[in-house]
């Protein structure tokens, strides 16, 4: 459905627009901007906090074959409207935010105001959209309220609150909650579990390492793994080659220290 909406949402935009146009203007924005291509429809990928942009700036000229009168001032308008893919997913959000922009580009182009977006004029042009299209259950608002769905949600575990991302920038080993300091765990996309993919010796690992972090501070990452390699010889049976006995370890060491070794190189 997402998918289908992507592929229709520029001709929905371009086709409601006109019919905003036609409807309430008698289409004088088209005329207006008419020279310079159209109003035109933009989707931006840029736009996080808010769903929509109206974008107009008139370039004024002087007509040079206005007759014996003198020179006449003309105007070419360009105008735009810019959508926030993230934001606009549906058919219902997209025509409330074309109807809201419509509106600032008539506030603009029409009753020439640029200074206040959003006082009595913008608010008179809001009031005839639904008047006009009763059956679009469309209503204009000083601000867009949408909320978003962000792709990625990471929660704390401590206070609970979400973080949300529009691609996978946080790290839950690195990163903390800002409120508390909390853990934080991803869950939006929930992550597939990966226990189960990894091997017993991984996992012994994992398990072990803050263990042998607090009985060995300061200790260099290769001396820790070796200590782990250590326990897991022992663990496993392979205990003759650790011995306590440093004569002994050296003995072991062409053979099972090797083994090990390349077990650990492994993970």
């Amino acid at each position: 459905m997402k998918k289908g909406f992507e592929q229709s949402r520029q001709h929905l935009a371009e086709v409601f627009l006109a019919e905003l146009d036609d409807a309430i203007l008698q289409g004088q924005l088209r005329k207006l901007t008419n020279s310079t291509g159209g109003i035109k429809i933009v989707w931006s990928k840029k736009l996080n906090t808010t769903a929509g942009r109206a974008n107009w700036r008139k370039e004024k000229l002087l007509d040079r074959q206005a007759g014996i009168e003198g020179s006449v001032d003309m105007s070419r308008h360009y105008a735009s409207i810019e959508l926030a893919e993230k934001v606009i997913d549906n058919e219902d959000r997209l025509f409330n935010v074309i109807a809201h922009e419509f509106c600032h580009l008539a506030n603009f182009m029409i009753s020439g105001i640029t200074g206040n977006p959003h006082g009595k004029e913008f608010k008179t042009w809001a009031a005839q959209v639904p008047k006009t299209f009763t059956d679009r259950g469309i209503l204009v608002t000083t601000k867009h309220s949408y909320d978003i769905d962000f792709k990625y949600v990471w929660t704390c575990t401590g206070c609970g609150t979400g973080f949300k991302r529009h691609s996978r920038s946080i790290d839950p080993e690195r990163h903390r909650c800002g409120a508390c300091k909390g853990p934080l765990q991803q869950t939006k996309p929930i992550p597939r579990k990966t226990a189960a993919n990894k091997s017993e010796y991984q996992r012994f690992v994992q398990e072990q390492m803050p263990i042998v972090k607090k009985e060995n501070p300061g200790s260099p990452q290769k001396g820790m793994m070796l200590l782990i390699a250590q326990k897991w010889a022992r663990r496993t049976g392979a205990g003759a080659a650790w011995d306590s006995s440093e004569h002994q370890l050296d003995q072991a060491k062409g053979d099972t220290a090797s083994r090990l070794n390349g077990t650990v190189r492994s993970m």
